[in-house]
C-alpha cells in the first residue's frame, strides 16, 4: 500500500512539474481572442474607416486577395474579391488571415457570393499575411500576400 501511495505522489509531482515547465517555457501560442480586436468585424468596429491595403496578390481565375490594415486599431484582416461562388461542383473562394507571430488564423468563405472578409487580428508589433483560394470548378487556385 505504501508503494502505491508513493507512486501516486511521484506521478502527481511529475504532472505538476510538467505543467509548470510548459507554462513557464513560453512555447504555448496565443490564440484568436488573446489580443484587443481579435475576432471582431472591421466594419462594425469602425476599424475599416482608415484601412489601407498593405499587400495584395492574384489568386487565379479572376480572384484577388488583399491584406487590409487599420492604423488606428492596429489590426489586419483578409479580403478576397472576384472569387467563384460556391456551387455543388466547386468550393468557391476563401480568405485566411494568419498572424505569423503566434499562429492565430481566421478564415472566411465567399459562399454564394464572390467575396468575403475575415474578422480582424491584432497586429501591433507583429507580422501577418493573407492567403486566398479560389475554386471555380476546374482547378483550385491560391495566392498569398506579403507579410505586414
Amino acid at each position: 500500500m505504501s508503494n502505491r501511495r508513493h507512486a501516486v505522489a511521484l506521478g502527481l509531482c511529475g504532472a505538476v512539474f510538467a505543467a509548470t515547465t510548459l507554462l513557464s517555457s513560453g512555447t504555448a501560442s496565443a490564440s484568436v481572442g488573446s489580443y484587443p480586436y481579435d475576432g471582431q468585424d472591421p466594419s462594425a468596429s469602425g476599424c475599416n474607416n482608415d484601412a489601407i491595403t498593405a499587400s495584395s496578390a492574384t489568386v487565379g481565375a479572376g480572384a484577388t486577395i488583399l491584406l487590409r490594415y487599420s492604423p488606428s486599431c492596429r489590426t489586419v484582416w483578409a479580403h478576397i474579391s472576384g472569387a467563384a461562388p460556391k456551387t455543388q461542383d466547386n468550393a468557391g473562394g476563401s480568405a485566411l488571415i494568419y498572424r505569423e507571430t503566434d499562429g492565430a488564423g481566421i478564415r472566411c468563405y465567399s459562399g454564394t457570393g464572390t467575396s468575403c472578409y475575415t474578422p480582424m487580428l491584432y497586429d501591433a508589433g507583429m507580422s501577418s499575411h493573407a492567403t486566398g483560394t479560389n475554386d471555380p470548378g476546374w482547378q483550385i487556385y491560391s495566392g498569398t500576400t506579403g507579410s505586414y
